[in-house]
């Protein structure tokens, strides 16, 4: 099991990272990982035994293997991203 604070590798440019550093630390609690068909939804990547897919988008769907909720300021700047990208405004 993967479980505690690890850092997200950003692959690709995304609005889903707007104000967010490469390399920043993100909560994880996972036994297993997504392996994706395509190379090209990998967003982020994650080191923690071997190199995995941590944050993908295909069209509008976004996942990260990472809990952002509990992930301090960071995860909540993801959830304001998410917002965003949604249309949604406060």
């Amino acid at each position: 099991p993967h479980m505690g604070w690890n850092q997200v590798k950003q692959t690709a440019p995304h609005p889903l990272f707007a104000g967010i550093p490469n390399d920043e630390n993100f909560y994880f609690v996972h036994s297993y990982y997504p392996v994706p068909d395509d190379i090209e939804t990998v967003l982020g990547t994650t080191e923690y035994g071997t190199q995995f897919c941590s944050v993908l988008a295909v069209g509008s769907l976004v996942a990260t293997q990472f809990h952002p909720e509990k992930s301090g300021p960071m995860g909540l700047r993801m959830y304001r991203n998410f917002l965003d990208m949604a249309g949604v405004r406060n």
